[in-house]
């Protein structure tokens, strides 16, 4: 898997985490050498392309579910 490095310029906001996600996700970013911002962008790329595609309704069904 290769990622692109875009030279467009990215928004930055602040994403408040409750502790045990931000311990998850500090764990999968240091284990997989996969920086925080580029697992972020996947990760919100993925449920946006899911909820255009299943909607906002099915898609928080499945999320409840898991």
């Amino acid at each position: 898997m290769s990622f692109e490095i875009q030279s467009t310029s990215h928004t930055q906001f602040p994403l408040r985490l409750p502790h045990n996600l931000s311990q998850r996700f500090t764990h999968i970013s240091t284990t997989t050498r996969i920086p925080k911002s580029t697992l972020g962008r996947l990760g919100i790329t993925r449920l946006l392309n899911e909820i255009e595609s299943k909607g906002i309704t099915r898609v928080l069904q499945e999320m409840e579910s898991i």
